[in-house]
């Protein structure tokens, strides 16, 4: 019976792995031809493959009741298929410039991903399997631990890593003295320079009030260089104020100090993080608030009780109305989270639920409102971004077929997206359409017509369904393709040469501010380092690092924490996860995909995967 067994292991490991090794030589053949597929490599690679898949098989078979088995494949295969799934998609997107149409494209495109998925199934396996060993595994070295140096303090490392933080920033900040004045400090900088009549709520009244503070302190100075030099010192506290924080947090859930090390390096070296530290963008003190805001929620969920987690719920709503002042989609985000936590709460529990979501969509909307009161602003940003995955839809669908649509389509997408501009739609991005949807007819026929509007979107969608669909992967590929590099090469601004996976030009220029403000470097040698780094996209050849500077890791290190607190059902932990899934859900509709965006995750995860290996037993031991 067990050689039987045995042997149909095998021959089931040799036709998985044949699957498998088709599945990566189509996705070779969008990049290096016929290589794996008719070369030699092509027998390492199934070979290879055969011996992974015959221990996965092997391993899943070792567990103990039927129940775990199927369990642990499930997941393993559902992830390892999905995963494959974004592959496909994503090399289809870049090798054809569109998936693969119709029932039978869309067929294929799943089958192919169901024969790589056995690629990457002995890796998911063993996701799952640290999963299920991962909360013992951290209970056993707690109550074996050999380690008997004292604990460090939470307000003494607090205070330490903080100062070690702040100070590694500091060349970065000389390296580009004043600040880096990019993305939309150039429309922000006016609205300061004129006044608080003149604020836009298109950008967070918020930032540009603290952008006015910069150059109050810059005019009392005599140099608006001064002034911003002054915001970045700010805005650099902050953010190192917060991630001092989460430290704290993450050393009280796993006891480590090499995780500690670890993170504190991370945050202090990490290109990404050291140069939005001086990069003048609202996305910066929101992800620092962003931060804040989950670990507040793991403290109350985790370690306080009674009165104590009653004053930490008065302090995350505080800090709540504070993170909306600078991302309405934090809004949106706090408003899907409230719904989902009083479904999946305990039912004594829904009351006081209802009553913090209140309270925090209350205050913060309240608190919108009243910058617009305090400023004596009336100036309303446009809604138009928040359509920026129609409106693509709509061009991506006028370009291809253009000269093909019949005039009724032609008209009905002409009234939401003008034909003159239809040749303008560039997939990475909807700001080209965008502007001048916002300009000429947003106001007439999207903004209080939303009813017409869904009906003429669906009715289009309905005729060319691959083109919606390619339009919405192109314009979020980043946060789900590892493979992506659009990201980090859009055109279009006129400044590409610092223009790379951040921006860095200077564009204070304006007819407000026609002499701008100074960009002078006190390290040349350093910025020339990270320029290479952020603006040339040197990364690209880094073997394995590379893959910290992709968007993608953090989106799908988020959804990989989440489904893993599913498959060890931690109600707490999954609640804890969920705010930032809302707030990457609203990513996902989005005008582009930018860094600065996905800030916020690529800070938080880093907490996430120290709550998910956190036991509460431990505390007690």
């Amino acid at each position: 019976m067990f050689k039987n067994k045995k042997n149909l292991s095998i021959i089931f490991s040799i036709a998985t792995a044949l699957a498998g090794t088709y599945g990566i030589s189509y996705l070779s053949s969008f990049t290096s031809g016929t290589q794996l597929t008719y070369s030699v490599f092509s027998i390492g690679l199934f070979a290879a493959l055969a011996l992974l898949l015959q221990r996965t098989f092997e391993d899943i078979v070792l567990l103990t009741d039927r129940r775990s088995k199927v369990f642990r494949i499930s997941f393993a295969f559902l992830t390892a298929f999905v995963f494959a799934l974004t592959l496909v998609l994503g090399y289809q997107l870049k090798g054809l410039g569109m998936t693969e149409g119709g029932l039978r494209g869309k067929g294929l495109i799943f089958l192919r991903s169901f024969l790589l998925a056995f690629t990457i199934l002995p890796f998911s396996n063993l996701l799952y399997k640290w999963a299920e060993s991962i909360r013992s595994f951290v209970v056993d070295r707690t109550a074996t631990s050999k380690d008997t140096a004292k604990p460090w303090s939470a307000t003494k490392l607090f205070f330490i890593v903080c100062g070690i933080i702040f100070l590694c920033w500091i060349p970065v900040f000389l390296a580009y003295y004043p600040a880096v004045m990019s993305f939309d400090f150039h429309r922000q900088s006016q609205e300061a320079a004129r006044g608080f009549i003149w604020f836009n709520s298109y950008q967070p009244l918020a930032h540009t009030w603290l952008i006015w503070v910069a150059f109050q302190i810059g005019n009392a100075f005599g140099s608006l260089q001064t002034g911003m030099a002054f915001y970045s010192f700010f805005q650099m506290l902050i953010l190192a104020v917060s991630l001092s924080y989460s430290c704290s947090v993450v050393y009280r859930l796993v006891k480590r100090k090499w995780a500690i090390v670890l993170l504190t390096a991370f945050y202090a070296f990490f290109p990404y993080i050291s140069i939005l530290s001086v990069t003048v963008t609202k996305d910066v003190i929101f992800s620092a608030l962003f931060l804040v805001f989950v670990c507040l929620f793991i403290e109350r969920t985790f370690f306080a009780e009674g009165k104590k987690q009653l004053v930490l719920d008065i302090l995350w709503i505080i800090e709540g109305i504070v993170m909306v002042l600078f991302r309405n989609n934090a809004l949106y985000a706090a408003a899907l989270f409230i719904m989902i936590w009083f479904f999946m709460g305990e039912k004594k529990q829904r009351l006081r639920i209802l009553a913090l979501g209140l309270c925090l969509m209350i205050g913060g909307k309240g608190a919108l409102e009243g910058m617009h009161i305090i400023l004596g602003t009336e100036i309303r940003g446009s809604q138009v971004e928040m359509f920026s995955v129609p409106i693509q839809q709509f061009g991506r669908v006028g370009d291809l077929h253009g000269d093909t649509l019949d005039e009724e389509t032609r008209a009905l997408i002409d009234t939401y997206v003008p034909e003159h501009i239809w040749d303008e739609y560039y997939p990475p991005i909807s700001d080209t359409l965008k502007g001048t949807v916002g300009q000429f007819t947003f106001d007439e026929t999207w903004k209080g017509h939303y009813g017409d509007m869904l009906k003429a979107w669906i009715q289009v969608g309905l005729q060319y369904p691959n083109e919606y669909i390619d339009a919405f992967l192109e314009l979020t590929a980043g946060y789900w393709s590892f493979d992506d590099v659009s990201w980090a090469e859009v055109l279009g601004y006129g400044l590409e040469e610092r223009m790379g996976a951040l921006y860095t030009y200077n564009s204070t220029v304006s007819d407000v501010l026609p002499e701008g403000i100074a960009h002078e470097t006190k390290f040349p040698w350093l910025e020339n380092v990270l320029e290479n780094i952020v603006s040339a996209n040197a990364f690209y050849k880094w073997p394995v690092f590379s893959n910290l500077f992709k968007p993608a890791l953090y989106c799908w290190g988020l959804i990989l924490i989440l489904v893993l607190c599913f498959y060890n059902y931690n109600k707490k932990k999954i609640l804890v996860t969920l705010y930032p899934l809302a707030y990457f859900a609203t990513l996902l509709l989005g005008p582009v995909v930018q860094v600065r965006y996905v800030l916020p995750l690529i800070v938080t995860v880093p907490v996430l995967l120290a709550m998910f290996v956190y036991n509460e037993r431990k505390e007690s031991m």
